[in-house]
């Protein structure tokens, strides 16, 4: 890692240095070296160390060198010979200085490797984070491109009363509410393609903000946030902000678990996908500005490159899904394409789905996996995990075979759960995991109800006593689990795969 003078400064500040330094963090030195007084040429990318008395023998000839000088030399000597000067006391040796140095090398270098280790071994982000933390002494927030929260690293004192960062890590964003609201957002919007760290200080409010901004594809996709609880900023803690911005830029182009800093709208749904801890504030927040809700009826359809991954392909096949389904959400993930529909705006029906699908497949090499109806967008993940199962075992049963539905092996995924897996919550019918959520809250008893009506073949007066209750209790009891989840249970024509689904899963949960 490359080291600027004002990180240096910053790590020698036990020593109360004096310093003369150019404010910009651009200029960098890879190396260290002792000064000679009879050298002619200084190079602006070595550090070099000497006494003042060598220094001062050289006036005229350090245009643009990096020096740290022990003993004083005069105020204006930097300017004069337009040279970046860190002035440490006597009293210290050049060899107990070198050491110094050398450590403050070594020191950034390990900390830059383990921070490239976490990503190049797709270690979760928050252990990136967490690394970050260990050279960056104030607390810090990652934020998506809607400015919601990702995830926070490094803790607030105690006695911190910030409304605003506290807002941030309780609620996943600033409200509207707050007071400072307007002027965050116009803040935001000013420097809403800047490249470099800026700090934001507002009026009567005890902290600064520093902020730095994350370009993927020459859009804003995001920003790491600072507060200064622990550390005044200064231009070598940018320094090391603007590095880590610079490995996030890169790692999101390659790394999986980055996408999440994707430069679209839909970023949230990555941190979903990801299992990356989300506010449900944030989600409702994100569907608001698509005119969604969290709770209604969705599936997911997931498509997967059949042949080696390509990205030229991808692209292609991600624009014309927005065009196929314009009203829906599709974005790029692990190799393949990901479209959210909401019920109401394309009905789930098998025929119409797959004539869609067939004509997209004479174009594209890819299958296609579709998930069941589900109703928390909170729960995409598990239904994406549908998709991909419905993949496998559609691949394991018709090589030839592009489309799957989930529903179609439901019967194959309870076995291999209840035998193999036994992974609590994967299987259970959302319907009927939703009724009894419904159960619980009220004190009814309907997922019992639905479980002995089906068990005893859709026949009322069977079930009614098998109960103990009056025949129109029934009745009224299996209208208002249709009223509820959509379960009609008078359907004779009901899939059996479905019934079999709804028994095995109200078993479960009794």
């Amino acid at each position: 890692m490359n080291l600027n003078m004002h990180i240096v400064l910053d790590a020698l500040s036990a020593l109360n240095p004096s310093s003369f330094l150019n404010p910009s963090i651009k200029s960098s030195f890879s190396s260290l070296a002792s000064f000679e007084r009879s050298s002619t040429v200084f190079l602006p990318d070595t550090l070099y160390l000497g006494s003042a008395s060598d220094i001062t023998a050289c006036e005229g000839k350090l245009k643009n060198a990096n020096l740290v000088c022990l003993g004083l030399l005069s105020s204006d000597f930097a300017g004069r010979n337009h040279c970046q000067v860190i002035s440490l006391p006597d009293k210290i040796t050049i060899l107990e200085a070198a050491g110094l140095l050398f450590g403050i090398q070594k020191r950034y270098d390990e900390w830059n490797n383990r921070l490239l280790s976490s990503i190049l071994s797709k270690q979760p982000m928050e252990n990136f984070f967490a690394i970050a933390q260990e050279e960056i002494p104030n607390p810090l927030v990652l934020i998506g491109s809607l400015n919601t929260l990702i995830l926070s690293a490094g803790e607030l004192p105690v006695g911190c009363t910030d409304t605003l960062w506290r807002e941030m890590l309780e609620q996943g964003y600033i409200s509207i509410e707050h007071p400072l609201y307007s002027e965050i957002l116009a803040a935001v919007n000013k420097n809403y393609t800047e490249n470099e760290a800026f700090i934001l200080k507002f009026p009567k409010h005890n902290h600064a903000y520093l902020m730095i901004n994350i370009f993927q594809a020459g859009k804003r996709c995001g920003a790491i946030e600072l507060i200064d609880t622990n550390r005044p900023f200064s231009l070598g803690q940018i320094s090391l902000v603007t590095h880590l911005k610079t490995i996030l830029e890169q790692a999101i182009k390659s790394i999986p678990d980055f996408q999440i800093l994707s430069s679209n709208a839909n970023s949230f749904v990555y941190q979903l996908l990801k299992h990356v801890y989300l506010k449900e504030s944030v989600i409702v927040n994100c569907l608001k500005s698509k005119g969604w809700k969290v709770f209604d009826e969705f599936y997911c359809l997931n498509f997967l490159q059949n042949q080696y991954p390509n990205d030229v392909l991808l692209e292609i096949l991600t624009q014309e899904l927005g065009r196929v389904f314009p009203a829906a959400i599709v974005l790029a993930y692990n190799s393949g394409a990901i479209v959210i529909l909401r019920n109401s705006d394309f009905t789930f029906d098998r025929k119409a789905l797959k004539a869609k699908l067939v004509a997209l497949s004479e174009k594209f090499s890819f299958s296609v996996g579709i998930s069941s109806l589900f109703y928390d967008f909170k729960n995409l993940k598990r239904h994406y995990d549908e998709c991909s199962l419905a993949i496998k075992y559609g691949l394991d049963e018709d090589p030839k075979m592009f489309i799957h539905f989930f529903e179609d092996y439901v019967l194959r995924h309870l076995t291999r759960f209840v035998f193999l897996e036994n992974a609590e919550n994967q299987f259970i019918h959302t319907k009927v995991e939703l009724l009894h959520k419904y159960d619980l809250k009220n004190g009814t008893d309907l997922v019992r109800t639905l479980l002995i009506y089906f068990q005893f073949g859709q026949n009322k007066s069977l079930a009614a006593e098998e109960m103990h209750l009056h025949r129109n209790t029934l009745t009224y009891r299996l209208e208002n689990i249709k009223n509820l989840v959509g379960i009609d249970c008078t359907n004779r024509f009901t899939n059996e795969n479905e019934i079999f689904h709804i028994i095995l899963s109200c078993k479960f949960l009794e």
